[in-house]
């Protein structure tokens, strides 16, 4: 074999090539969650070096952050073929992207000018640093324009022709990480942009040629069976088992406890058995001070297999009868459980919509708060009933957060959920629910200020998820045959389909434009009035861009044939539809009725219209 040479490189070092992609490495593959958990370990690693008192130069004594390694041959016309490593170095590329986006549309002078690393002009024409599809180019063309905002740009890319899954990723991964970059972060963008570039580091195997580059992948991971953490917890677990024939059955349910798992997602095994010992288990966390040491919860994090051999007399593990108890019983039990939250964070499932909707949050911390509410064994009935209730209070305490303008990222609500997670252990159905409406009046009080959200660009999501499941909620109460659904109304891939949030009243401010007694007393009182959610409702983006900047009194008639929020504005719900008559006069206090011209008042009476309708969905359960 030809000459292996590895190399420790910067990404800094590492962008200063370009690389051509092999026809089976151009499909980015990673999910939303991958990418996330990606950035926020960086973030993670970043703050936990960072002090205020740092200049720009202290950044390069950080502990670094190991992105893995890759595998590239000799450059062919400048470029290196990437073997292995697409889907690492891809999404360095996006944060790269992201970082050199709101440098420039945040004007921050003094951070490092990150185009450089994005790639090259050549003729006019842009010449990334991994090689693209025309497709995926034209996607990070539209984002980098400098002619557009960050979010006309993603909505340009998102309307391009023939985009596949792999070019949604990333859009969907350019999306994710405008919410999830930490506010800590964000204020010290120069240094971070600093740590990405200089502290990132990974491991370039580089070989000869690009066959020979192949037979080192093929080594790599085909051969040798190097063991991993979820290996090495098998092993340590079937080696206390002293019956060859409990150690057989257990071996058995092992494989295909993991098997599932794995169907799942390839790393899912080990994520489960993260947020397993998280949630039942673990007692200490790391505090926020520099310099504090790692708990049970950082520990597991960094290597569970190694957490649990040290921690076996936490679990109750002290002889051979515990471990196959553990495994037959324990383990293949919660896995079911699981998998059953997996498939409810994917998909909605009757009962169990608020997984659904705390996983369209990002919320990363549900499978360990629900887990942590069951015991291996409660029956089905139960088990079903608890992490029911326990996602309801996650979705409330996301929702009170949300209305009260904090950020809901993994650095705000790790020691939050953590300790959540701590609070619901032990509990049967009737002490957990004693104890959900017991927190519920520290958050549901909360809802009745929901009126204070405004159309800005860091809560725009967040406004966007409030009326998409005020809408949904709507839309099953009306009984409506032509339901659009939570899942439609939040999904940001579908074109010119998409949902946006939509202006009930024009841009700038016109007498002509409005009723003769209108309110407002001024422009400075009107534009600050049509950017609070009262003002605002859902419609596609192409019935959005088609209305334009008209006034309300001229967009009535197409609201009357679109989604449920500008419905509601109209005669021809309430005359056509006796199911909605029937629930209006049911709900006297709703006060809901068809505007003809848009006032101010008329703001004032859709946010008590939109915040009665909040304080139904998120009612105590009982």
């Amino acid at each position: 074999m030809a000459y292996v040479n590895p190399s420790t490189q910067s990404i800094k070092t590492c962008f200063q090539s370009h690389y051509s992609l092999p026809y089976f490495q151009r499909e980015y593959k990673w999910n939303s969650k991958h990418f996330v958990e990606l950035l926020n370990d960086i973030q993670n690693t970043f703050l936990l070096s960072f002090d205020p008192s740092h200049g720009r130069r202290d950044v390069s004594n950080y502990s670094p952050y190991f992105l893995g390694s890759i595998i590239t041959s000799n450059a062919i016309n400048a470029k290196k073929p990437l073997i292995d490593g697409q889907q690492r170095l891809t999404s360095i590329f996006i944060i790269l992207a992201y970082l050199e986006r709101f440098r420039r549309d945040h004007e921050i002078s003094d951070a490092l000018d990150l185009s450089m690393f994005l790639g090259s002009i050549n003729y006019g024409e842009m010449n990334y640093a991994v090689e693209f599809s025309s497709t995926r180019r034209s996607i990070f063309d539209k984002y980098l324009d400098k002619t557009q905002t960050a979010e006309d740009a993603i909505k340009s890319a998102d309307e391009l022709p023939d985009i596949d899954d792999g070019d949604k990723k990333i859009l969907d991964a350019l999306r994710a990480t405008d919410e999830i970059l930490d506010d800590n972060v964000r204020k010290v963008i120069a240094y971070f942009i600093d740590y990405i570039v200089e502290r990132v580091l990974l491991i370039d195997i580089s070989v000869d040629s690009e066959s020979e580059a192949h037979r080192v992948f093929v080594t790599m991971n085909d051969r040798g069976l190097r063991l991993g953490p979820i290996d090495l917890l098998k092993g340590q677990i079937l080696s206390k088992i002293t019956s060859s024939e409990d150690s057989y059955s257990c071996h058995t349910v092992w494989v295909d406890t993991i098997n599932k798992l794995r169907n799942i997602d390839p790393e899912e095994d080990s994520l489960f058995f993260r947020n397993l010992f998280r949630a039942k288990w673990a007692d200490t966390i790391r505090g926020k001070s520099k310099g504090d040491a790692p708990g049970d919860f950082d520990q597991i994090g960094d290597a569970y297999h190694r957490w649990f051999e040290e921690n076996t007399d936490t679990l109750g593990l002290t002889n051979s009868d515990d471990y196959v108890r553990f495994i037959r019983d324990d383990v293949k039990r919660f896995a079911e459980i699981y998998q059953f939250i997996k498939h409810s964070e994917d998909n909605i499932t009757n009962e169990f919509e608020c997984i659904y909707y705390n996983s369209a949050r990002r919320y990363g911390f549900q499978s360990m708060v629900l887990l942590a509410s069951i015991e291996a064994n409660d029956n089905t009935t139960e088990w079903k009933k608890k992490i029911a209730l326990t996602a309801k209070l996650i979705d409330i305490i996301l929702t009170s957060r949300t209305i009260e303008g904090k950020e809901n990222n993994y650095d705000n609500l790790r020691d939050i959920s953590f300790n959540l997670a701590k609070a619901l252990r032990g509990k049967n159905s009737s002490e957990l629910l004693a104890y959900i409406q017991s927190e519920w009046g520290k958050f549901f009080p909360v809802i009745a200020n929901l009126g204070q959200m405004r159309y800005e660009k860091a809560g725009r999501s967040d406004i966007l998820y409030i009326l998409a499941r005020i809408s949904s909620y709507l839309e099953q109460e009306f009984n409506l045959t032509n339901k659009v659904g939570f899942p439609v109304y939040w999904q940001r891939d579908r074109g010119s389909r998409t949902f946006d949030i939509e202006h009930l009243l024009r841009k700038n401010f016109d007498d002509k434009a409005l009723p003769s007694v209108h309110g407002f007393a001024d422009a400075k009182d009107y534009n600050d009035a049509r950017n609070l959610i009262g003002a605002l409702a859902l419609l596609p983006r192409s019935r959005n861009r088609s209305l334009q900047d008209r006034p309300y009194r001229e967009k009535l008639s197409a609201y009357a044939t679109e989604s449920i929020l500008v419905q509601t504005l109209c005669d021809n719900l309430y005359q056509n539809n006796p199911n909605v008559a029937g629930y209006v006069s049911q709900h006297p206090d709703l006060k809901l009725a068809s505007i003809t011209d848009f006032s101010k008042e008329d703001i004032i009476r859709r946010t008590e219209f939109y915040t009665y309708i909040a304080e139904l969905i998120w009612k105590q359960p009982t």
